[in-house]
């Protein structure tokens, strides 16, 4: 007799293989393999040809590239300066004054003596004509006369050249005396500028570093009141002898501010690439180094989507870039974003 219990069991494998049929359905392919993990994006520059030997780096001084020190032609006590440090004079614009009556009346005293001279030699023109005085007479009446009008011209010079008045439109740099000081002939009054963007950095190098400079040799320019900023300049004045006090060499660095404000008297510091016969050697940017070991950095090279680790000598740095001592073929490609997180031989996409 058939029993519900062995109905039951001839029930069961039937539903064991339709939960199976069922599971299979919805499990995903056996064959199915994972996504492929993806490229590390990285940053890559171009190395670049430069100088072989360091950059020259000193310190300096802020001046306009046109810079004029005026003085008085004559000496005496100032009557007036009627301009201030940082106001801005036109050509022909008077500056300053000198009290001028002692000059007016060394004038009026050459002026008198001269018509003097003149009216005696009218007179002995006359008695030479009347056999009364010699040529010899004569020719010493002429030359007082013409020594008078001399003397009368300088007088009157320095009368004019009393005063100082602006060479060209500008602006007043410094004020370097003040009224009712008695000041000699050439004496320094006023420093003033000759207007333009011009600038010159004042240097001083020593012999070891200027021996290397030439006229025109290339500079980069910083300055704290500008940071962040760079300036491009070039030698525009080596100096023919060193300074006595100092010991070192003039130098300037002549460069356009473009759009930035300065002042003379600012603080800069050059970086100047010494000429050197054409001597290059490559430089990468120091992003791109990784570690380092005594001279010897860590990069990689980027090539056809891949990268390749490599320890390169380093001779020293400049600027942002560091000088290799052994250079690399041109347009060798360096990674200078991502580079920490690399392996040798590892593949790239660069997104620059």
């Amino acid at each position: 007799m058939t029993t519900r219990l062995s109905r039951s069991r001839r029930r069961f494998p039937a539903v064991l293989l339709t939960a199976t049929a069922v599971l299979s359905a919805c499990s995903p392919a056996a064959t199915e393999t994972p996504d492929a993990a993806p490229l590390r994006a990285v940053r890559i520059a171009v190395v670049e040809s430069g100088p072989a030997q360091p950059p020259v780096v000193a310190t300096g001084v802020l001046a306009p590239a046109d810079e004029s020190r005026l003085a008085f032609k004559t000496g005496g006590m100032i009557r007036e300066i009627a301009v201030q440090a940082g106001d801005t004079v036109h050509a022909g614009q008077r500056l300053a004054r000198l009290e001028t009556t002692e000059i007016d009346a060394a004038v009026a005293q050459a002026r008198e003596a001269h018509g003097k001279a003149r009216r005696d030699l009218e007179r002995g023109r006359g008695l030479f004509e009347d056999d009364v005085l010699t040529q010899e007479q004569l020719d010493d009446l002429e030359t007082a006369a013409a020594v008078a009008r001399a003397q009368l011209d300088a007088a009157e010079y320095n009368r004019r050249y009393a005063e100082i008045v602006a060479p060209a439109d500008g602006r007043v740099l410094r004020r370097l005396a003040e009224p009712r000081e008695l000041v000699t002939p050439g004496q320094p009054i006023l420093d003033v500028s000759r207007g333009g963007d011009g600038w010159t950095l004042r240097l001083g190098v020593p012999d070891r570093d200027f021996v290397r400079l030439h006229d025109g040799d290339a500079a980069s320019l910083r300055f704290d009141a500008h940071p962040g900023r760079s300036f491009a300049g070039r030698v525009s004045l080596l100096g023919g002898a060193a300074d006595p006090r100092s010991g070192v060499f003039p130098v300037e660095i002549a460069f356009d501010a473009g759009d930035a404000r300065f002042a003379a008297g600012m603080i800069g510091r050059a970086e100047i690439a010494a000429g050197n016969g054409g001597d290059q050697r490559s430089y990468v940017p120091l992003s791109a180094l990784v570690e380092g070991n005594g001279d010897a950095m860590l990069l990689f090279v980027h090539e056809g989507g891949s990268v390749a680790a490599r320890r390169v000598p380093v001779a020293f740095v400049s600027g942002t870039h560091a000088v290799l001592a052994e250079s690399l073929p041109e347009g060798t490609q360096v990674v200078t974003d991502g580079a920490p997180y690399l392996r040798d031989g590892e593949a790239v996409r660069v997104v620059n």
